[in-house]
């Protein structure tokens, strides 16, 4: 018997010392860890009896399905317009909207209907990686990112196993981030080599924060140029930008904005109550996903406000993501020290959602810039830092050169850059390059290592260029750098605004 033990002792003892030097046989020695691509909000399809004669897309709509919808209730809308009937106009429009997203409401305990499920979550079947291949994670946005972020981790041990890989590459984009920050606070670090979050909300977005408040404001200025600041990424061509562009300020001079604006005040102060009653609140309010997006100040207020049960399973869901938003600064600091390369990557100089009190904002258009750079210090869109603020800063090595924006206060200033006039995650060739830079290196870049990449760009989508932001520039410039019809437009344009104060207005 003593023979039998000391036998099985030894296999133990040889198996110990064997085996791992077996597996670091077979790890891959590529050099380049697996990509996995954290997706952003609306990833993934979410559809209402599938596999039936009914089945219906409710996210990634098709347009016949809106249209269908809204052709039903064409008749109370033209009706209510016409006889100035806010009740009858309202009636119409709630149910439009209901019919329309209603379905995607989850219960008090943030489950969905048993009938509306998610359709095609990638699993990853196969080993092949590198810089042109990475692994795509999506998911269904609505529910607590903690369930997304225990599924991310099992993902990730999946695609280590398939690829021989001790370590992988994470780049988040846009609601992505919120994924990682409940992956980050749940899981730490330890399989993690990489780290990229592209327009992120980190800390939220105004947009959310205000609207989960009843905070609606609706602006002129901030409405046209929302529209203007979209042109550059409208497919069409120059000519057609152009030509939009002068209509958009034509609607200025004629007051065609104005008009627009009252007639959504008057929808706001006659409708605004029941929208968020009989919609916002019961859909929207609903997903832990979408309440990830309230920033920290807006938090216990909207709590109030959307009428939440402090007893019920989805408050434990939404309170829960509060300790991931909270500590997300802190987690990337301490990957960091450990040795994984953490960039954030922000826009700026894009006006936000023209909907709520917090309009002026500068943003990707979507996400407001001090949250997904985790604080950075802000001017207003189209405003500028004062010079006194500037001058009190010991060290203004981190303010843009169009003063801007002061990078001191971000949670990781030597790592996160900012894109001027960069359009919510919008895609091109510059970007991907700078990117492809960062997940080649096999040390912490900085926004100090490339002259290239300083810690402030601007976007061309149409030239797809990164280039360094070199100050306050007029728009006869801004032509001369980049000569083009829309361009040149907005340059008559600041030209008029200059000689004539008041005729036009210029951001």
């Amino acid at each position: 018997m003593k023979k039998v033990i000391s036998l099985l002792l030894s296999l133990v003892l040889v198996s110990m010392i064997v085996l791992p030097a077996l597996a670091a046989e077979e790890e891959c020695s590529c050099g380049f860890s697996p990509l996995i691509y954290v997706g952003p909000l609306g990833c993934a399809d979410i559809v209402r009896d599938a596999g039936t004669e009914n089945e219906q897309k409710l996210w990634k709509t098709d347009t016949g399905f809106f249209l269908s919808n809204a052709k039903n209730e064409l008749g109370g809308l033209v009706k209510g317009a016409l006889l100035n009937n806010p009740d009858e106009f309202g009636d119409a429009l709630i149910k439009f909207v209901n019919d329309s997203f209603g379905d995607l409401a989850l219960d008090n305990d943030g489950n969905s209907k048993s009938n509306v499920t998610v359709e095609g979550l990638n699993v990853p079947s196969d080993g092949n990686h590198g810089i042109n291949h990475s692994f795509y994670f999506n998911y269904d946005f609505r529910l607590d990112p903690y369930i997304h972020a225990e599924r991310l981790n099992e993902v990730i041990q999946q695609v280590k196993c398939l690829t021989k890989h001790s370590k992988v590459q994470l780049k988040a984009s846009s609601m992505g981030g919120v994924v990682l920050a409940a992956y980050l606070e749940e899981y730490g670090r330890s399989d993690v080599e990489k780290i990229i979050c592209q327009c992120c909300p980190l800390w939220g977005t105004a947009v959310a924060g205000e609207l989960f408040n009843g905070l609606v404001e609706l602006n002129a200025d901030s409405l046209r140029q929302y529209a203007q600041d979209a042109l550059p990424y409208l497919d069409g061509g120059d000519f057609l930008q152009a030509l939009l562009y002068s209509l958009t300020e034509a609607f200025r001079v004629t007051g065609v904005w104005d008009g627009i604006i009252n007639l959504g005040n008057k929808l706001v102060e006659n409708l605004g109550d029941r929208v968020f009653d009989e919609c916002l609140i019961p859909i929207f309010g609903s997903m832990p996903g979408i309440w990830a997006f309230v920033p920290a100040e807006y938090y216990e207020g909207a709590l109030s406000f959307m009428k939440i049960d402090k007893s019920s399973g989805l408050y434990e869901q939404i309170a829960r993501y509060r300790t991931a938003q909270s500590n997300v600064a802190d987690n990337l600091q301490k990957a960091m020290a450990d040795g994984v390369r953490v960039y954030i990557f922000c826009g700026y100089d894009v006006q936000r959602t023209p909907l709520v009190t917090a309009w002026h904002n500068t943003s990707d258009g979507t996400v407001d810039t001090k949250y997904a750079s985790l604080g950075a210090t802000c001017a207003d869109d189209g405003s500028v830092l004062e010079d006194e603020y500037i001058s009190s800063l010991e060290d203004k090595k981190y303010v843009s050169p169009d003063k801007c924006i002061d990078a001191s206060t971000c949670a990781l200033p030597d790592c996160t850059w900012f894109n001027k006039g960069w359009l919510h995650c919008n895609g091109q060739k510059a970007i991907d390059e700078f990117y492809n830079t960062l997940l080649q290196s096999d040390e912490q870049l900085t926004v100090f290592s490339n002259e290239k990449y300083p810690q402030f760009l601007k976007n061309d989508d149409h030239a797809e260029t990164l280039t360094p932001v070199k100050g306050i520039q007029t728009m006869a410039e801004r032509f001369k750098e980049a000569p083009s019809l829309l361009n040149f437009v907005k340059m008559i344009i600041e030209f008029f605004t200059v000689t004539i104060p008041g005729f036009f207005r210029f951001k």
